[in-house]
Formats: C-alpha cells, structure tokens, sequence
C-alpha cells in the first residue's frame, strides 16, 4: 500500500482550506502571507509553508483573488459563488 501525502502537504486540500477561510473572514481582506498563516500549523516545516504559499499563488493565478494596491487579496465575485454553491 503505498504511503498517504498528509492533507498539508497536498495543494488541492489546502487551496480548498484557504478558499473557504477567505470567504469566512469576507469582507475583511488579508495578504497572502497572512492567508497562509491561517492552514499552517507548523512555521518551522518548510514543506507545509511552501504548501500553503503555493495554494494561494494558484488561486490568484485561477482567477479566484485579485490582489489590492495594499497587497490585501480580495476574492472576486467568482469565488464567491462559488463557495456559496458548495456550502
């Protein structure tokens, strides 16, 4: 049996984490790196914190944040669709 990826270190998992922690705090807007710091649970594993850091880049490049001038990301109105049809 082959060993199981724990759910912090799989992209898919944590970008889900990190949609649905955004759409939460709406309309308060955090930085990307304040957004990471919500899922990451250990500072110190680098392959956890690359994990998240990785998450939010792909959901900017998805087009589900947009980035404000003061570096907040802002979900778009697409995100937030979406998360209230999957909740």
């Amino acid at each position: 049996m082959p060993d199981r990826v724990p759910p912090q270190y799989v992209v898919a998992t944590v970008e889900a984490m990190i949609l649905e922690i955004a759409a939460e705090l709406h309309p308060q807007h955090l930085t990307a790196t304040g957004l990471a710091a919500k899922v990451i649970a250990h500072p110190a594993d680098a392959r956890e914190v690359e994990t998240a850091e990785q998450a939010v880049r792909n959901l900017g490049e998805f087009g589900l944040f947009r980035e404000r001038d003061d570096e907040a990301l802002e979900l778009t109105k697409a995100a937030l669709h979406a998360v209230a049809l999957l909740t």
